[in-house]
């Protein structure tokens, strides 16, 4: 069953992304705390403005800019794994079966039946479209005995 193996992917891929943007979040909420104190000491305290080897013009400058890596990097991933789902979910569509080159719809009785003797019988609905209706004669059950 590839779904399954793909659906396994996909969930392995959400828990990796989960962990790194927590690691993301948290150094950022960790790099705010610094530049506000940073703010803190340059103004209430009256440490000067070079005491943490940059200004504080350049710690808020690069605070800012490391927000936004941090939020683009969140939104790639977050991005990434929806087009990565929509992907398989539409790899799990059905794909349009044709006969003689017209396009065939099949409907079963009793719905979703397998197995057994089945009577096919081709309808021609308009010049493009057949419908193939599969009636079940024979249950499996009656061919052979009970199955599971």
């Amino acid at each position: 069953m590839p779904t399954v193996e793909v659906e396994r992917d996909e969930d392995k891929l959400k828990v990796r992304y989960l962990k790194i943007s927590k690691i993301i979040i948290l150094l950022a909420v960790i790099y705010f705390i610094w530049t506000v104190f940073h703010i803190i000491s340059v103004y209430f305290l009256g440490f000067g403005n070079k005491w943490a080897a940059l200004t504080m013009d350049q710690w808020v400058l690069s605070s800012i800019i490391f927000f936004g890596i941090c939020i683009g990097l969140v939104l790639l991933f977050v991005l990434h794994h929806y087009i990565i789902k929509k992907r398989r979910i539409e790899s799990e569509k059905p794909k349009p079966a044709f006969y003689k080159g017209k396009r065939l719809y099949t409907h079963t009785l009793p719905d979703r039946s397998k197995g057994g003797i089945f009577s096919k019988t081709f309808v021609k609905i308009d010049e493009d479209t057949i419908l193939s209706l599969r009636f079940q004669m024979i249950p499996p059950i009656n061919l052979w005995g009970k199955t599971e």
